[in-house]
Parts: structure tokens; sequence; C-alpha cells
């Protein structure tokens, strides 16, 4: 009995290392293809990683470009008011020019009176409105 018992346990032995080793080679097999995703992964983290860094570029540039946009904007707008109010201080006093039988010397050209027109009684002046000499509406005519 001795013989057999050694055999089966040699063969008992033998089993339990050829299961290690099978174990060992699936787990090598399994930490290779691990190792592959692992590797799979990182590339895929630098990809996103420097798109990110486009993105961010391209974020920057974009709004440096829609601050000089503004700012040529504001500047033209600047531009255009500046052009504008030159425009209402040449037209203003040829529309609304003082009767000249009212200016005095200490007029500083701020202050416009107006005469009557037509047949209105001089409690009632009739004030041009810019932009129009004569409405109709009060001419008798």
């Amino acid at each position: 009995m001795s013989e057999s018992f050694e055999q089966n346990i040699v063969s008992l032995l033998e089993d339990h290392v050829e299961l290690a080793i099978s174990t060992v080679q699936k787990l090598r097999a399994e930490k290779l293809e691990l190792e592959a995703e692992i590797a799979r992964l990182n590339n895929d983290v630098l990809q996103r990683d420097a798109n990110i860094q486009d993105l961010e570029t391209r974020n920057s540039e974009l709004e440096e470009a829609l601050n000089l946009e503004r700012l040529a904007t504001t500047q033209e707008r600047s531009e255009i008011r500046e052009r504008l109010e030159g425009l209402m201080a040449v037209l203003a006093p040829s529309v609304l020019t003082p009767s000249s039988s009212d200016e005095t010397a200490e007029d500083t050209g701020t202050e416009i009176s107006f005469t009557p027109q037509g047949n209105e009684p001089d409690d009632a002046p009739s004030l041009p409105t810019a932009g129009s000499e004569s409405s109709g509406e009060n001419e008798d005519n």
C-alpha cells in the first residue's frame, strides 16, 4: 500500500503543479491583455489631453478675437457718435436759428428764442419742429 499511496501522492502533486502552471500561464496572458488595455487607455488619455489643449488654445484665440472685435466695435461706435454729434452741432444752428431781434451781445449761442409765425396770437407762439418748415396745421392760407 505504501507504493500505491506514494504514486497517488505523486500524481496529486503533479496535478497540482500542472494546475499551478496553467494558472500562471493564464495569469500571464491576462496580464498581457491588461497591459495592452492600459497602453491603449493611456494613449486615449494622451490623445484627449492633446485635444483638450488644442481646444483651450482655440478658445483663447477666439476669446482674444472676440475682445478685439468688441474693442473695434466700441471704437467704431465712438467715432460714429462723435461724427453724429459734430453733424448735429453743425445742423442744429442752421435748423433752429435764433431771431435776430432777440439776440444780445451776451448770447452764447446755447439759448435759442423763437418768434411767432403766421396769424397766431402772441400768447401762443408756434414752435417749428426739427426737420419740418411747416406742419400745415397752423396755416390759414
